[in-house]
C-alpha cells in the first residue's frame, strides 16, 4: 500500500505492521505473565484467572501469526 503526503510517498504493508503489532502484544503478555508470578513472592496469591486469560491470548495470537507468515 503507498501513502502519499505532500511530495513524499511511503510504502506501508498491512501485513507486516499487523505481525509486529501481534509480536509487540505476545512480548507484553509474557512480561505480564512473569511479573504477576513474581509478585506471588510478595503477597502469596497468584492471580490464577488473568494468568489463564494471558496465555489463552497469547495461543490465540500465535496461531493468528502462524497464519499470516504461512
Amino acid at each position: 500500500m503507498m501513502i502519499k503526503i505532500g511530495n513524499k510517498t511511503l510504502i506501508c504493508s498491512r501485513k507486516r505492521e499487523h505481525q509486529d503489532y501481534l509480536w509487540d502484544n505476545i512480548n507484553m503478555l509474557r512480561l505480564e505473565i512473569i511479573e504477576d508470578v513474581l509478585s506471588y513472592n510478595r503477597t502469596n496469591k497468584i492471580p490464577v484467572k488473568d494468568l489463564k486469560r494471558k496465555a489463552t491470548l497469547i495461543k490465540k495470537y500465535s496461531k493468528r501469526l502462524k497464519l499470516i507468515s504461512t
